[in-house]
């Protein structure tokens, strides 16, 4: 036998101490009336009163209160096979690796805030399968979807500006690329997060959220950078001295966001846009909307459980209690006081 929540015996140890309390309670209680008079004079003033009965009657509660006790630790034997299936949403994270992402018109910059934010997602979606896509003028998937968050994590850790070779940004591509990354089966609603500044230079992602809306997928954006934009440093350390990316006639090159065209993204892919902030409160948002979506059985597996057995000293501890109201505490006649 096994116990389910063994600390709480450690409450068996107040008994003996409530049966020498009900017993000093019962001693005094006896020298007071034998103060009264004499033996004859306190029996005729005490002729309902039974020490035994009394007696009897603490001890069916210590014996009830034992009983209770051994219940809430809830005593298990005998083992039965059970299936455990786990339900969630499947939920594909897109992260713009493009060299716009460098630009620090957020603080630090905006692949920076978008990793913490991608981060701050995946604690906040546990429970539910994951993975990661990381594009720029074409996209691949970097981390499948799964239910171990430890991979997601170590995935993004290392996921870097530059990542993708081709230059620019192809939101059309990236989405393209997070479809591919969903199971081919149908079930419960399934959810794509583009984390991007919203640039897109091909300019055909609405028609690839139309797709992705008609496959049965949640089209999110979450727009990384400010509408007044700023330069894009050449590498992480470029921006100190200077070092700028310019156009051909010498002029340095200013990214925006384009919460605009994001909107429009998440309308065809009936989802939402959300702007980042510092608080990263996007990720509390996106969270909460995702729970509240029809869940899909993610995993299946068979699981070994202990039989809980608390019920048969919960009765016998109510027996006991039932026993105690049936004894009288009078005494019968012929019974000593």
């Amino acid at each position: 036998m096994r116990m389910g929540a063994p600390a709480l015996l450690l409450v068996w140890a107040i008994l003996p101490l409530l049966a020498v309390l009900m017993g000093l309670g019962m001693a005094r209680q006896r020298a007071l009336l034998s103060r009264l008079g004499r033996r004859s004079t306190v029996r005729r003033l005490a002729r309902t009163a039974s020490v035994q009965r009394r007696a009897a009657k603490a001890t069916l509660l210590l014996a009830a209160l034992f009983f209770l006790i051994l219940a809430l630790a809830r005593p298990q034997w005998g083992q039965v096979v059970e299936p455990v299936t786990r339900r969630g949403v499947d939920v594909v994270l897109a992260l713009d690796v493009s060299e716009s992402m460098r630009a620090q018109d957020v603080t630090p910059d905006r692949f920076t805030r978008t990793k913490a934010l991608a981060g701050e997602l995946v604690r906040r979606l546990e429970g539910n399968r994951l993975g990661l896509v990381a594009f720029a003028g074409s996209g691949f998937i970097q981390c499948p979807l799964t239910l171990d968050h430890s991979a997601v994590r170590l995935f993004l850790d290392i996921l870097a500006v530059g990542d993708v070779p081709d230059p620019g940004s192809n939101l059309e591509e990236a989405i393209r690329v997070g479809l591919t990354a969903f199971p081919k089966e149908n079930g419960g609603r399934r959810v794509l997060v583009l984390l991007t500044d919203g640039e897109d230079l091909d300019g055909r992602a609405a028609a690839a959220a139309t797709a992705a809306a008609e496959a049965g997928v949640v089209l999110y954006a979450v727009g990384m950078g400010t509408t007044t934009g700023g330069p894009i440093p050449i590498d992480a350390t470029s921006a100190r001295s200077g070092g700028y990316k310019k156009d051909r006639a010498g002029r340095i090159i200013t990214t925006r966001l384009d919460p605009k065209h994001l909107e429009e993204l998440v309308r065809a892919g009936g989802g939402r846009y959300l702007m980042a902030g510092a608080a990263l409160g996007e990720a509390e948002l996106l969270a909460a909307e995702i729970d509240r979506m029809e869940k899909s059985d993610l995993s299946s597996r068979m699981v070994t459980t202990h039989k809980e057995r608390y019920q048969l000293p919960l009765l016998a501890a109510v027996c006991i209690l039932v026993a105690e109201m049936l004894v009288s505490p009078a005494r019968r006649a012929g019974e000593e006081p």
